[in-house]
C-alpha cells in the first residue's frame, strides 16, 4: 500500500492521486483534517489554497483563506488569513511549516513536527509547536487512518478568541474511515487551554483530482455545541 495514498483522507482529513487521492488543508492551513494536522507533507511542488467558513451561531462567523506549498516531499511551508464579525476576537494572520521527519512504514506511523506563528491584529503573537503521529491501518478493505498529536501553545481557541499568558501541552487526534473511493468519514478532537475539547464528525467528498469539499457538525463548547462548517480545497 502506498503511505502517501492516504494523507488526506479524513473528512476535514487527506491525499492527492499519484501521491495523494485526498488533498485538503485543515482550518489554519496545514495539511490534515478540519482542526488537526496529519504527518504526511504535500509532495514536492504541489499547491494548494482552500478557504474554510464555520458558523459560530450568535457569536457570528469565522472565514480562512489558506495556502499551502510541498517545498520538498517531506517539508511544506503556508499562510493563513483569518478573518471573522466575532465580537472582540481579532483578525490574525498565520505562518506556518511542517517537517517530515518519519516516513510511514508497515509497523510504524509517519510522524512530523509542525511550528505555527500567529499574528493577531492589534499586535499579539504567538508561536505554536507540535508533534504529530499518523498510521493507515486496513479495516474491512478500506483504509482507516489514526493520527495523533500534541502541541504547545498560548493560543485562546486556536487564537480566535486572544492569546493566554501561559503555555500549556495540549493533546489532539483524529480518526477517519475511507467508505468508498470518493467519501470519507472522520471524527476529531482538539484540547484547549480553557479546560474544552473541540470535537467535529465532518465528511470529505473528493469532487474532482483537483477539488474536494468539506462538511461538518462541531462542538466546540457551551453554547457553540452544534455549529456548522464548509471547506474547499483546490490542489494542482
Amino acid at each position: 500500500m502506498n503511505n502517501r495514498k492516504f494523507f488526506a483522507l479524513a473528512a476535514a482529513s487527506a491525499l492527492l492521486a499519484g501521491a495523494p487521492v485526498f488533498g485538503a488543508l485543515n482550518l489554519e492551513g496545514q495539511s490534515g483534517v478540519f482542526l488537526n494536522s496529519l504527518a504526511y507533507t504535500l509532495p514536492a511542488n504541489q499547491m494548494e489554497v482552500a478557504s474554510h467558513y464555520v458558523n459560530l451561531d450568535v457569536l457570528g462567523d469565522v472565514a480562512t483563506y489558506n495556502f499551502s506549498l510541498g517545498v520538498k516531499d517531506n517539508l511544506e511551508f503556508g499562510f493563513t488569513q483569518i478573518t471573522s464579525d466575532v465580537g472582540s476576537v481579532a483578525d490574525q494572520s498565520v505562518l506556518l511549516a511542517k517537517y517530515n521527519v518519519a516516513k510511514e512504514s508497515k509497523k510504524s506511523p509517519a510522524v512530523s513536527l509542525w511550528t505555527i506563528r500567529r499574528e493577531l491584529e492589534g499586535g499579539s503573537s504567538a508561536l505554536d509547536l507540535g508533534v504529530i503521529a499518523t498510521k493507515v491501518y486496513t479495516v474491512g478493505k478500506r483504509p482507516l487512518i489514526v493520527d495523533i498529536g500534541v502541541r504547545s501553545t498560548k493560543a485562546l481557541g486556536l487564537g480566535l478568541f486572544g492569546i493566554g499568558d501561559d503555555r500549556e501541552l495540549k493533546w489532539e487526534g483524529a480518526v477517519g474511515y475511507m467508505v468508498t473511493p470518493k467519501l470519507c468519514i472522520a471524527t476529531e478532537q482538539k484540547q484547549q487551554i480553557d479546560g474544552e475539547t473541540w470535537k467535529d464528525i465532518a465528511v470529505r467528498y473528493h469532487a474532482s483530482k483537483h477539488l474536494n469539499i468539506d462538511a461538518g457538525v462541531a462542538d466546540l463548547g457551551p453554547g457553540i455545541d452544534n455549529q456548522v462548517a464548509f471547506a474547499l480545497t483546490w490542489k494542482k
